[in-house]
């Protein structure tokens, strides 16, 4: 991302494009809240360190869905107690039993406490990439100091492309909130 600092012109294009991928970052990560269980991506995507990369446990295993429980099939049986410790602590009230190689997650039962706890959980998604819009305005808002310093632009131009900024930001963080309640609608909270 440091690409788009300092150039020679201002590019509105650029920040759209940037936040964007925020957008549809969110997008991906909210099919992991689902409060049907037979989802696998609520637990194909939680993350494993292994061998000091943090990796998704869909990359680590095969994982199906059978009976009201997922069983985890892993690639590297060595990982099986890290790969328990994380579903255990994810947040998702999930718990597991290990049956040969197979590790099995039960599943508990959908309670309007559980839909809150996954809301939560969405809210705090909600905000990562509330910031994450956050920042690549802050980004965009120094190139725009550093190119009126190097008098690219006038003072006027200046505050007249940091509104602009602005206004994308908000019509950005905006998008992030109205998939977020739709998300929540969809949960009958």
């Amino acid at each position: 991302m440091d690409d788009m600092l300092y150039k020679d012109d201002f590019d509105e294009k650029k920040i759209e494009f940037e936040m964007d991928k925020c957008v549809k970052s969110f997008k991906k990560n909210l099919s992991k809240y689902s409060l049907s269980f037979n989802n696998i991506n609520i637990i194909s995507n939680l993350c494993i360190d292994y061998h000091g990369y943090n990796t998704k446990l869909s990359k680590l295993s095969s994982i199906c869905f059978e009976d009201n429980c997922f069983k985890i099939s892993l690639f590297d049986k060595d990982i099986k107690n890290k790969v328990r410790k994380v579903i255990e602590t994810s947040g998702l009230n999930l718990t597991t039993n290990v049956n040969n190689n197979n590790i099995i997650v039960n599943l508990p039962p959908i309670t309007e406490q559980y839909k809150i706890k996954v809301l939560d959980l969405l809210k705090k998604d909600l905000e990562f990439f509330k910031i994450s819009i956050r920042v690549k305005r802050k980004i965009f808002k120094n190139s725009i100091k550093f190119l009126l310093k190097k008098k690219k632009f006038s003072e006027d131009k200046s505050l007249l492309l940091n509104n602009k900024l602005q206004f994308i930001t908000n019509k950005y963080i905006k998008i992030l909130d109205n998939l977020f309640i739709n998300k929540k609608n969809s949960f009958c909270i």
